[in-house]
C-alpha cells in the first residue's frame, strides 16, 4: 500500500510538471512581446457562371472571393492587364483598391484578338483602407499613385503596410477574347418609335443624317464612321468621319448645281448644327433631279465594320430635287383654293422685278400634315436644325404665305437665322404674310423671327356687333395705304378685293428696330340693323412691317386680298416690284 501510494504521488507530480510545462509555454506564447504574426489572406477567381475559359467577346462578368485565417477581407486590388498570359517577375502591374467582388469588365481591345491577364489580390483587415478606386502600384514598393502618373514622386503615399496584408500570390486567370464588330442604326422618332428619322421624301440639295451606334466590347471602342452615296461598293466613294460625329448634313451649293448638266454633284459635309457647324470636306456622287441612297457604317479600334446601314429604308425614297430660281415660295396654306392661290403669286410674282423671280421654286411644307406634325416635306424637328436652314439659304430671297394657321415652329428658329447670319452663304431676305385666327401669337414666336413686337389680341370687329355677331370682314375697297408721306411716292396704294373673305384682321405693333410700311383706313360710320350708327375697328391699324436692315417684311393680312381695284387691280405686283428691287435690292 505504501509502494502503491508512492508511485502516485509521483505519477501526479510528473503530471503536475507537465501541465504546468504547458501554461507557462502558452503563457509565454501569447506574451505581449511575441505575438502571433499576421497570416496572408488567399484569393479566389472564377467566371460567371462558369469557368470554362474559351476565345470570347471581351465583355465578362467575373467573380473573387478572399479568405483570411487570423482576420477579415476588407478589400481586394484587381488589375487588368492586355496582351499578357503570366504574371511579370517584377510586378509592374496597375492596381485598383475596390472593396467589391465582382464586377462585369470590357476589355479594352485594341486588335481582332487579344489575350488579357485578370490579377485580383485580397487586402486583410491588418491594413487600414484606401478610398474605393485608388490607384496602385507595388514597384518599386508598394504605394498609393495619388496623381496617376504611373511613377513614384512627391505627390503619391507609401503604404508599406500592404506587403504584409495581401495576398503575395494573387488569383489570376488569362481571358483570351475575340473583336465582336460594332452595329448602327437610325434613330426613331421619341415620339412615334415606330418612325426612323430620315430626310423628307423629296428634297432639294440638303439632307441630314443622323444615327446611333453600339459596340459589344464597349462603345468606347468605336473609333468613327463612314458614309457613302449610291455607290457602297467602291472604297473611293467613302466618307470617314470622327466617332464623336453621329449627324451629318449635305448640302451642294448653288455654285456647284446652277448650270449643272452632268446630273452628278459633290456636296460639302457639315457636322454640328446652326450655327456652330464645321465643315468636314466634300463627298462625290449626289445625283440631281433623281433618287438617291446614303449608306453608313460604323468602324471599332480593330478595324471591324458594322454591317452597312442604307436611307432611304425599304419602301420610301429620298428624290434630289436642283433649285432652279433666287426665291423660294413656302406653301404654308391648307385650304381648297391652294391651286387659285398659287396660280395668283406667279402672276404676281411674275410682273415684278422683270419677272426674275416668275419660274420660283416652292416648298409645300403642309402636304400630308397631320396637325400638329408639319408636313411630309418637312425635315424631322431633330433635323430642323440645320437641314431647313441651309434649304432655305440655298435661295435669295424666301416668300412664305399662310392661312390662319402658319406653321410658326417651323418658321421660328430656321427665318431668325436665315435673315441674321451669313454661314455659309450671305443672309437671306423674306415676305412673310399671314392671317390670325382667334388667338394671335399665344407663344410670342413671330417676335423671334420677325420684325414684330406683338400681334393685339383684339380682332378689328371683337365686341361690336355691326353688321352681325362675329363678322370680321374689312368692307371691299377699303385701302391700305403707305405709313408715311415720304414712301407714298413709291410704296403703291393696295384695296381689297370687292369681296374680301371673311377672316380676322389684327394690327401689328413693330419692334423698336423696325418701321410701319402700311395701315388700313379708318373705318365709316354706319348704319346698325338696330337704327343706331356704329364701325368695325377704331383708328387706322398697322399692318404691314420691315425691318431697318431691310431683310424682312411682315404682312399682317393675306397679299391676295389686297389686289383690289387700286393700281389696276395689280397691287400686289406693284408692291413686291417695291420691295424685290428697293428695298431687298434684287
Amino acid at each position: 500500500m505504501k509502494q502503491i501510494g508512492r508511485q502516485t504521488i509521483l505519477t501526479c507530480q510528473y503530471l503536475s510538471f507537465v501541465l504546468l510545462a504547458v501554461l507557462v509555454a502558452g503563457c509565454v506564447k501569447q506574451h505581449a512581446n511575441q505575438p502571433y504574426s499576421n497570416e496572408h489572406p488567399k484569393t479566389y477567381i472564377w467566371l460567371f457562371p462558369d469557368s470554362t475559359i474559351t476565345e470570347g467577346p471581351s465583355k465578362q462578368h467575373i467573380r473573387w472571393w478572399g479568405e483570411d485565417a487570423d482576420g477579415y477581407i476588407v478589400g481586394y486590388l484587381l488589375a487588368v492587364a492586355p496582351g499578357i498570359t503570366v504574371m511579370p517577375s517584377l510586378d509592374t502591374l496597375t492596381y485598383v483598391f475596390v472593396t467589391i467582388s465582382d464586377t462585369t469588365i470590357r476589355f479594352p481591345l485594341r486588335q481582332a484578338r487579344q489575350p488579357f491577364l485578370v490579377v485580383v489580390r485580397a487586402v486583410d483587415n491588418s491594413f487600414k483602407l484606401l478610398p474605393e478606386g485608388a490607384s496602385v502600384r507595388l514597384t518599386p514598393q508598394p504605394y498609393w499613385d495619388q496623381n496617376v502618373n504611373g511613377v513614384f514622386d512627391a505627390g503619391d503615399v507609401p503604404i508599406a503596410a500592404l506587403t504584409g496584408a495581401m495576398d503575395p500570390v494573387a488569383a489570376r486567370l488569362v481571358f483570351p477574347t475575340k473583336n465582336t464588330p460594332p452595329s448602327l442604326s437610325y434613330l426613331v422618332d421619341p415620339v412615334d418609335p415606330t418612325r426612323i428619322i430620315q430626310p423628307p421624301e423629296s428634297t432639294f440639295t440638303v439632307a441630314s443624317f443622323s444615327w446611333t451606334a453600339t459596340d459589344p466590347d464597349g462603345d468606347e471602342t468605336i473609333i468613327g464612321y463612314r458614309f457613302a452615296l449610291n455607290d457602297s461598293s467602291s472604297t473611293a466613294q467613302w466618307f470617314d468621319i470622327a466617332a464623336s460625329v453621329t449627324m451629318v448634313t449635305l448640302m451642294v451649293p448653288r455654285a456647284r448645281s446652277d448650270n449643272n448638266s452632268t446630273g452628278f454633284a459633290s456636296a460639302d459635309v457639315f457636322s454640328g448644327s446652326y450655327p456652330n457647324m464645321h465643315l468636314l470636306g466634300i463627298v462625290n456622287g449626289l445625283r440631281l433631279n433623281a433618287q438617291n441612297v446614303f449608306y453608313v457604317e460604323a468602324k471599332d479600334v480593330a478595324n471591324a465594320l458594322s454591317p452597312a446601314v442604307r436611307l432611304p429604308i425599304s419602301g420610301k425614297k429620298w428624290y434630289v430635287k436642283k433649285p432652279g430660281s433666287r426665291l423660294l415660295a413656302i406653301s404654308d396654306y391648307q385650304k381648297s383654293d391652294l391651286t387659285t392661290l398659287r396660280a395668283f403669286y406667279r402672276t404676281a410674282f411674275g410682273g415684278a422685278a422683270g419677272g426674275v423671280f416668275a419660274n420660283y421654286d416652292e416648298l409645300d411644307i403642309r402636304y400630308g400634315s397631320v396637325p400638329p406634325t408639319p408636313g411630309v416635306f418637312v425635315p424631322p424637328f431633330s433635323q430642323l436644325n440645320p437641314a431647313f436652314i441651309l434649304t432655305l439659304k440655298l435661295f435669295d430671297c424666301v416668300f412664305w404665305y399662310t392661312d390662319a394657321f402658319p406653321s410658326l415652329s417651323v418658321a421660328q428658329i430656321p427665318l431668325f437665322y436665315y435673315t441674321s447670319i451669313d454661314f455659309p452663304t450671305k443672309v437671306g431676305k423674306v415676305i412673310f404674310t399671314t392671317e390670325f385666327q382667334s388667338s394671335a401669337d399665344p407663344s410670342g414666336a413671330l417676335r423671334d423671327f420677325a420684325p414684330v413686337d406683338s400681334v393685339s389680341s383684339d380682332d378689328l370687329s371683337s365686341s361690336r356687333t355691326f353688321p352681325s355677331s362675329g363678322d370680321t370682314r374689312v368692307p371691299g375697297g377699303y385701302v391700305m395705304q403707305p405709313d408715311s408721306e415720304d414712301m407714298s411716292d413709291i410704296f403703291p396704294v393696295l384695296s381689297y378685293v370687292a369681296a374680301p373673305p371673311n377672316c380676322f384682321i389684327r394690327p401689328v405693333y413693330k419692334r423698336t428696330d423696325a418701321r410701319y410700311l402700311y395701315h388700313l383706313q379708318p373705318d365709316q360710320p354706319r348704319s346698325r340693323p338696330d337704327g343706331s350708327t356704329g364701325i368695325r375697328y377704331y383708328g387706322s391699324p398697322n399692318l404691314v412691317v420691315m425691318d431697318n436692315a431691310k431683310r424682312f417684311v411682315f404682312v399682317g393680312v393675306p397679299l391676295n386680298y389686297l389686289d383690289g381695284s387700286a393700281n389696276g387691280g395689280k397691287g400686289v405686283s406693284a408692291l413686291l416690284n417695291r420691295i424685290l428691287v428697293q428695298e431687298f435690292g434684287f
